[in-house]
């Protein structure tokens, strides 16, 4: 009952990030096509493999084991495409979500309704108003502002989007004063952004100094190192070979984790 339960909350937690990452798929579905481009990918790579042993006349063993291991590699990374497509989608929206929820809010002040409000963002040249438009084209369609707001939060990558949406949707149900509550709620997020500014200033110097002696220092050691070795006839030529490639694949796969360990530090609201 246990396993089941984790499932379907798996499941669950999948379908929501197809949502907000707005790729058209189910969770079912999605799970059907990753388990199809897993078993291409581990049985194209299992195939050359088998090739290769046949050819020097070997065991198919290291076959099979390339066959499990590239799709379980393969299929966890497709699992992963929804998660990295909310975070591109969330960096886009709060790079520049306080600008147009300012103008929200001016616009309010000026007397406008919230509906032309909100029409008036969605026209901006933002990457945030992209949102605001999908807002206003449910509305347009005959949904009523609240379902529509709904339909937004539900979608939305962004805690600050969907904070700003909240608070308006509370606003229309109690009755309050949207504008107090908007630049209320906009400092609160301004606060937040500031906060992760100086988080991001406080993990950079140790990631920057992490990055130069297991990024730089290190390969340049082990290649010199390697370089030695050969030069003494302390390795053979091919075992020579066969380091110096795997010595480079392991630093080409470090460079990678390095940039997306960089990427995923900095704030959306850094450009």
């Amino acid at each position: 009952m246990e396993k089941i339960k984790k499932k379907l909350t798996f499941l669950e937690r999948l379908e929501d990030n197809l949502k907000k990452s707005q790729m058209g798929y189910d969770a079912n579905k999605y799970m059907g096509m990753s388990i199809v481009f897993s078993l291409i990918i581990a049985g194209t790579m299992a195939g050359f493999t088998f090739a290769l042993a046949l050819k020097n006349n070997s065991g198919i063993g290291n076959a099979i084991i390339i066959f499990i291991v590239f799709f379980a590699i393969s299929f966890f990374m497709i699992l992963q495409i929804p998660s990295f497509g909310i975070k591109n989608k969330k960096a886009l929206l709060e790079s520049d979500l306080l600008y147009s929820a300012r103008h929200l809010v001016l616009k309010l002040e000026a007397g406008s309704s919230l509906i032309n409000s909100f029409e008036s963002v969605s026209k901006l040249k933002t990457n945030s108003s992209v949102y605001f438009k999908e807002l206003m084209y449910d509305i347009s369609l005959g949904a009523t502002v609240e379902d529509a707001i709904r339909k937004a939060i539900e979608y939305s990558p962004s805690k600050a989007y969907i904070k700003i949406l909240e608070e308006i949707k509370s606003s229309l149900r109690t009755g309050s004063d949207i504008q107090k509550t908007l630049r209320s709620t906009l400092d609160d997020i301004t606060k937040q952004h500031l906060i992760q500014i100086e988080e991001y200033g406080k993990k950079l110097n140790p990631m920057s100094m992490f990055y130069m002696i297991i990024g730089t220092i290190l390969p340049s050691l082990g290649t010199s190192m390697l370089v030695v070795a050969s030069s003494l006839g302390l390795l053979g030529i091919i075992l020579y070979k066969w380091m110096f490639i795997a010595m480079a694949l392991v630093v080409f796969a470090m460079q990678i984790f390095f940039i997306l360990a960089f990427k995923s530090l900095k704030p959306a609201v850094i450009g």
